[in-house]
């Protein structure tokens, strides 16, 4: 998924949803994010609080970011996001 598509489709939710990752049926936070080799790297935690729905947003925000693609951290290598669902206030990317 590209930053645009999600940052078109995370404006439609609450400001104050926290952004989780679902991976085998564990959430873990989103906690920030860096950008390397033209994508955007989602940082995952299991015991820091997730970002709310508009500091995500504030870090995607960038016009240079747009057309890259958003992986996450999937212990040694990068997994692609390709959607997310919402579940307990909470959005699960995945």
């Amino acid at each position: 998924m590209r930053t645009i598509d999600l940052i078109l489709l995370l404006n439609d939710f609450k400001k104050n949803n926290r952004i989780f990752i679902e991976k085998n049926d564990q959430k873990l936070a989103v906690v920030d994010l860096e950008v390397a080799n033209d994508e955007i790297i989602l940082k995952t935690s299991d015991n820091r609080h997730a970002l709310k729905n508009w500091e995500f947003l504030l870090l995607l925000n960038k016009k240079e970011l747009y057309e890259m693609p958003i992986f996450y951290d999937n212990k040694n290598s990068h997994q692609q996001l390709f959607g997310f669902r919402v579940s307990d206030d909470c959005l699960l990317l995945g």
